[in-house]
């Protein structure tokens, strides 16, 4: 089993947390928005707006975790 530099592990990093307020942002934004297919534009913002954000940084996160348990699987099933 190879081991992650360093470099590896701090760009994993970055793309955790690019995601996980990504995934949030737009959650957050989609929630806060009311009326927008009747033509109207404006965002509401609540309760919901800030819940939203938190899990759709909780669903970038979980996928991120999801992406590095599979590769360490995937590491050590691996024969050479």
């Amino acid at each position: 089993m190879t081991e992650i530099s360093k470099h590896e592990k701090g760009l994993f990093r970055v793309m955790i947390l690019g995601t996980s307020l990504s995934f949030g942002i737009l959650a957050a934004i989609m929630v806060s928005m009311k009326g927008f297919f009747a033509g109207n534009g404006d965002f509401q913002f609540s309760y919901q707006t800030v819940l939203a954000f938190f899990l759709g940084c909780l669903a970038g996160w979980c996928f991120w975790w999801l992406v590095h348990r599979w590769m360490r699987h995937a590491d050590q099933d691996r024969k050479l």
